[in-house]
């Protein structure tokens, strides 16, 4: 595959290749998506039957829909149509709940940010004199930096570093705030536009600026516990209320994991189903892994399932999982450099379909599958409307929080951003600055307790 693949990206005997190609895809990746959903539906079967039946009784036609697409998928004449519909039905709910479970879980997180950092003001200055004389400054940064620099992974150190500037105190003002987003946002001048639209999503969400629509009466006592949090003022909070806030938010912590947990489950059989609609059309047979799994997900849509069933399929996604990787690489230069051999082999629609399955077999559960089909750059008019228009709205937010709240947010969304220091000696100036230099006691001792235990966990 390696050695067809290679000649493939060299443009080399594209007639006959890009044939194998389409062969090779179909197969690698139906099977692929095969392996998937017979894990993941007996997963979900496994959470709703034993582990979250109040959550399954709650989605019961949901449920139910999914075990019977699971059900016609493995039987031999199949309306692939049809089922790609219901999928696609499916999928835009559950899409849409976790869309509101992310704004929601965003802005408790804000919160959860303001109470983390008031945990020690309840203290005397007495106590905070003498747990921060306990602290030898000069040998923390040395730790912190040494713990930050020690991986020479790339991605390690970036999230790292990432985590380390959003839990230190900002000390920014409104004006250098918004010319750090402006910054960042100039990067995706050049880039597709949907990357613009992503980023500036995140930033949204983060910033509690976006409001998800719908689910307001489905998820009632939900939106009660965020609008506790919402209207109380944190510059003025009472020990009492400030243990209230603490049990609430522990509280709905574990609802959330809970209920996105089995939204997730749910999504990637759907998402696995819905691939198998959009390749299966394009198989010629049906190999002897794709029937064995067929005959796994008649007994799964029957809530028949026990782990001897999976035994001889462990192990084999793996394989799937690097060919995968290599037709992917090999999709992306075909469609970006030879769109007229692709023309002339009426081969547009099949490479329209395999980038939706493979869209649909990422580990992006909840992709915009239209926006992923666009490609139109953003430029530099694009990139200043954008950008005006973000931060007219964040001024708007911001003017109505109290400063804890302001100050998350924008600790938040800095956390975002791309890196701003190129040098080790520039990150260690910032710490010195902003967390040994705070003079907020309690936040700077509480801000040392959480990167001390960071570190002693190994992130």
């Amino acid at each position: 595959m390696k050695k067809q693949i290679q000649d493939i990206c060299k443009g080399k005997d594209l007639a006959s290749n890009l044939k194998w190609y389409r062969n090779a895809a179909v197969s690698t990746y139906s099977e692929y998506a095969s392996l998937e959903l017979t894990f993941s539906a007996y997963t979900m079967l496994q959470e709703v039957v034993e582990e979250k039946p109040e959550l399954a009784a709650r989605e019961e036609d949901a449920v139910h829909t999914m075990l019977v697409s699971l059900r016609a998928i493995g039987e031999e004449n199949v309306d692939y149509p049809e089922v790609m519909s219901a999928m696609q039905k499916l999928r835009d709910n559950i899409t849409g709940k976790m869309d509101f479970f992310t704004a929601y879980t965003d802005r408790l997180i804000i919160y959860e940010y303001v109470m983390n950092r008031m945990e020690l003001s309840f203290e005397s200055e007495k106590e905070l004199d003498a747990r921060l004389a306990e602290i030898n400054e000069n040998t923390f940064l040395d730790q912190l930096c040494f713990w930050m620099y020690a991986d020479k992974d790339q991605n390690v150190l970036q999230e790292k570093q990432h985590f380390v500037i959003g839990q230190i105190p900002v000390q920014l003002t409104k004006a250098k705030f918004f010319e750090k987003i402006s910054e960042a946002l100039t990067l995706y001048k050049g880039s597709e536009k949907a990357s613009l639209d992503d980023f500036i999503y995140m930033i949204r969400t983060t910033a509690m600026l976006y409001e998800p629509y719908g689910h307001t009466e489905e998820y009632a006592e939900t939106i009660k516990v965020l609008q506790e949090f919402d209207k109380t003022d944190f510059a003025d909070i009472s020990k009492e209320r400030y243990e209230e806030l603490t049990v609430l938010l522990e509280e709905e912590a574990q609802y959330i994991h809970r209920i996105t947990d089995f939204y997730y489950t749910m999504q990637k059989v759907v998402n696995d189903i819905y691939a198998l609609c959009v390749l299966m059309p394009y198989a010629e047979d049906k190999s002897k892994l794709i029937l064995a799994c067929e005959s796994i997900w008649r007994c799964l849509a029957g809530k028949k399932y026990m782990d001897e069933m999976l035994v001889p399929l462990e192990g084999r996604i793996e394989e799937y999982v690097e060919k995968t990787s290599y037709l992917e690489a090999a999709m992306i230069e075909v469609k970006s450099s030879y769109q007229e051999e692709i023309d002339r082999q009426n081969m547009k629609e099949f490479f329209e379909d395999l980038t939706l399955a493979a869209n649909l077999l990422s580990d992006s559960l909840f992709i915009d599958l239209e926006k992923a089909r666009q490609t139109e750059i953003a430029d530099d008019s694009y990139v200043k409307q954008r950008t005006e228009e973000l931060l007219d709205e964040l001024s708007a937010r911001m003017a109505q929080m109290s400063r804890p709240v302001k100050r998350a947010v924008m600790g938040a969304v800095i956390e975002k951003l791309p890196m701003q220091f190129q040098k080790p000696q520039e990150m260690e100036e910032y710490i010195r600055v902003n967390l040994l230099g705070c003079r907020d006691k309690s936040e700077k001792l509480i801000v040392m307790s959480i990167l001390a235990d960071i570190m002693s966990e190994g992130m």
